[in-house]
C-alpha cells in the first residue's frame, strides 16, 4: 500500500503539536494538598479557593490566611508548601519537553532543563528543591533580596517586625545549595546559631548586588531598616499589593506578628511577642553594630 506525501504531512502536523501541547503542558505545578483558606488569583477569571488537583501556571498567584498553607509540586519535581499569611505570584515557570512516565511526584531530579521564578510577596514558603541540572534555575525573589536554591531543603521568610520597624528577609538553608542574592556590604559572617546578619543597601547599585552560598544549617537575616529611604516603598508595597492589576482581585494583606527571630533546636525562627526573649536579637544587633 502506498503512502502518500499528504499522510506524512498530516502525521508530522499531529506529532508536532502533541510535542508543543506536551512542552507547554510540562510548565506547570500541581497543588496537592490544601488547608484552611487560600485563594487562587487568576488574570482573566474571578478569584476562586485553592483545590487539590488544580493545575498553576506562569502568572497564577496563591494568598494563605492564617493556619491555612498549601503544598505543591512541580513539573520538575521539586515540592513547596505555602505557609500561612503568604502570597506568592508564580512570576515565571519554563521547562523543555521530556520523556517517561513517571508523574511529578516520582521524579528525584530535574528530567530538562527548567525556569522557575516565585516571587514572595510576604510571608513564608519552605520546601525542597530536587537536583536540578547546570542549566535549570529556581529562585525565589523578594524585595529584599533572592535565594537562588539547587538541590535544598529550604525556607524563605519575608516579614515586618513590627516591634523594631523593620522589613527582614530571612533564609534558611537546612540542607543543600543555597545563594542568597542582595544588596549588603561585606561578606556574611556567622555567630551563634548559625546566623547572619545584613543590612540591606537601598543605596548600592543593581551592579553592587552580592551574591554569596549559605553553608548548611545556616540561616541569613537581610534587615531593611525603617531609616533606609526604600523601607516606605516596600512598606507601601506590600500595604497596597495586588498579584493582578484589577484592585478589584486584590487579596486580604496580612503582616505577620512582630517579633525578634529565634531559633529552635532544629534551626527553625520563631515568631514570638515583643516581651518575649531576645537574646538571639540582641546577637545579631550587637553583629551589624
Amino acid at each position: 500500500m502506498k503512502t502518500s506525501p499528504l499522510h506524512f504531512l498530516s502525521l508530522f502536523v499531529f506529532l508536532f503539536g502533541s510535542l508543543s501541547l506536551n512542552a507547554a503542558e510540562l510548565a506547570t505545578a500541581k497543588v496537592t494538598e490544601v488547608d484552611g483558606t487560600v485563594t487562587l488569583f487568576r488574570e482573566g477569571e474571578s478569584n476562586q479557593p485553592l483545590r487539590v488537583g488544580d493545575i498553576l501556571r506562569q502568572g497564577d498567584a496563591i494568598s494563605a490566611t492564617a493556619l491555612s498553607r498549601a503544598d505543591l509540586v512541580f513539573s520538575n519535581g521539586s515540592t513547596i508548601t505555602i505557609e500561612e499569611n503568604t502570597s506568592m505570584t508564580i512570576a515565571e515557570l519554563e521547562q523543555q519537553s521530556f520523556g517517561g512516565g513517571k508523574s511529578y511526584e516520582q521524579l528525584e531530579g530535574d528530567p530538562s532543563p527548567s525556569q522557575t521564578l516565585l516571587e514572595l510577596n510576604y510571608g513564608k514558603l519552605s520546601g525542597e528543591v530536587k537536583d536540578l541540572r547546570s542549566d535549570s534555575t529556581f529562585h525565589i525573589d523578594t524585595p529584599l533580596g533572592t535565594a537562588a536554591i539547587r538541590g535544598t531543603i529550604f525556607w524563605v521568610e519575608l516579614r515586618y517586625n513590627a516591634e523594631r520597624g523593620e522589613m527582614l528577609l530571612v533564609i534558611n538553608n537546612i540542607s543543600g545549595i543555597v545563594d542568597v542574592i542582595s544588596k549588603y556590604v561585606g561578606s556574611i559572617e556567622y555567630g551563634e546559631g548559625n546566623i547572619g546578619d545584613k543590612g540591606y543597601e537601598s543605596s548600592l547599585s543593581d551592579d553592587s548586588m552580592r551574591r554569596e552560598q549559605i553553608p548548611d544549617r545556616h540561616i541569613v537575616v537581610i534587615r531593611l531598616s525603617r531609616l533606609d529611604p526604600y523601607y516606605n516603598d516596600i512598606i507601601d508595597a506590600i500595604e497596597n499589593y495586588a498579584p493582578l492589576q484589577d484592585e478589584d482581585d486584590r487579596p486580604p494583606v496580612i503582616i505577620p506578628l512582630p517579633g525578634p527571630v529565634v531559633t529552635d533546636e532544629d534551626g527553625d525562627v520563631q515568631v514570638i511577642s515583643p516581651s518575649g526573649p531576645d537574646e538571639v536579637e540582641d546577637q545579631l544587633q550587637q553583629q551589624s553594630n
